[in-house]
C-alpha cells in the first residue's frame, strides 16, 4: 500500500502550502468577533506548523533535512513568502527555514505553576509568514505554478514519501480550469504514491455548518464546495488515523483531505492532520 515510505535524509518529503491573500482574506475567521481577519489567523497557524515542523526533525540537537518547505501566496500576484526559500524551486529545507524567520517574538505563554495554578512564562516566537490580503482568488495559476515546482521534485525524489499541498482558501477560483489544474497536480506520482492535495476552507459565516472529511460530494452544500470536494484527495490510511486522534471522532475509509467553512480549531486541526509525518528515521 502507497504512502509507507520512511521520511529520512536520503529520502526526505516536502510541504507545499497555498495560501489565498485574495481581498476577502480581511474578513473576520468564523464565529468571532471581528479579531482576528482570516488573513492574521491563516499567518499565525502557519508560523506554528513550521515551528511543529521544526521541532519533529530535530534530533539530537540537530534539525535534520527531513522536510523541504514552500508558502506561496496567490492574489493580486503569486509569490513565494518565505524567507529564504530557493528562488526558482520557492522551497527551502527545514534546517534553513529554522535559521531564517523574519523576527523573533517574545510572547506570553501560560503554564502549570505546581500547585494548581497556572503562571505568565515569557517564551521566544518565530514569526516567517505575514498576514496579507489584495486582489483576486487565482488558484488555477498558483496550482499549475504548484505544478511547476513538484514535478521536478518528484523526479529529484522518487523513492520519497510523496508531497502534500496543502491549500487554505476562502473561497473559489476565479481565473476558471482549476478543476484541471488540480488534476494534473495531484497525478504527479512518486514511487510512493501521488502528491496530496488537502483544501483547508475558512468561513465567515457561522451559521454555515462546518463539513469535515466527508466521503461523498453529496455532503457538500454548494457548487462550489462540490467541486473543491472533487479536486482534493483521498485520505491515505495515515492521514486518516491522524485525522481520528486529533478530532476524536471516526474518519470513514475513502474520506476525501477537506475542511469546509472552518472555524479557528478546524483550521489548526487541519495544519496538524496534513503535516503529521508518516514515518520518521
Amino acid at each position: 500500500m502507497p504512502y509507507k515510505a520512511e521520511i529520512s535524509r536520503a529520502n526526505p518529503t516536502c510541504f507545499l502550502f497555498l495560501v489565498d491573500h485574495s481581498t476577502s482574506m480581511n474578513e473576520p475567521v468564523m464565529g468571532t468577533d471581528g479579531n482576528p481577519k482570516k488573513s492574521e489567523f491563516v499567518a499565525e497557524a502557519l508560523n506554528r506548523v513550521l515551528q511543529s515542523l521544526v521541532v519533529s526533525a530535530s534530533k539530537d540537537l540537530d534539525i535534520r533535512p527531513y522536510y523541504q518547505v514552500g508558502i506561496i501566496g496567490y492574489g493580486s500576484e503569486i509569490k513565494s513568502i518565505l524567507p529564504g526559500a530557493d528562488e526558482e524551486t520557492h522551497l527551502a529545507w527545514i534546517d534553513e527555514v529554522y535559521q531564517h524567520p523574519l523576527r523573533i517574538e517574545d510572547r506570553q505563554h501560560q503554564e502549570p505553576d505546581g500547585e494548581g495554578g497556572v503562571m505568565d512564562v515569557s517564551v521566544k516566537f518565530p514569526v516567517w509568514v505575514e498576514p496579507y490580503a489584495r486582489g483576486n482568488t487565482p488558484m488555477r495559476q498558483v496550482f499549475e505554478e504548484a505544478y511547476r515546482i513538484l514535478s521536478q521534485w518528484v523526479v529529484d525524489h522518487p523513492d520519497s514519501y510523496p508531497p502534500t499541498v496543502i491549500n487554505l482558501t476562502d473561497g473559489q477560483s476565479n481565473d476558471g480550469k482549476v478543476a484541471d489544474a488540480a488534476k494534473s497536480l495531484c497525478e504527479l506520482a512518486t514511487n510512493d504514491g501521488n502528491v496530496l492535495l488537502i483544501t483547508l476552507h475558512t468561513s465567515s459565516h457561522p451559521f454555515d455548518k462546518p463539513v469535515l472529511y466527508p466521503t461523498s460530494v453529496e455532503e457538500m452544500p454548494d457548487f462550489s464546495s462540490r467541486n473543491m470536494f472533487l479536486m482534493t484527495s483521498i485520505l491515505p490510511e495515515n492521514l486518516r488515523r491522524a485525522a481520528e486522534e486529533i478530532l476524536g471522532v471516526e474518519v470513514a475509509e475513502g474520506a476525501h483531505g477537506i475542511v469546509y467553512n472552518a472555524d479557528i480549531a478546524g483550521i489548526i486541526q487541519g495544519l496538524e492532520i496534513g503535516t503529521r509525518p508518516a514515518n520518521l528515521a
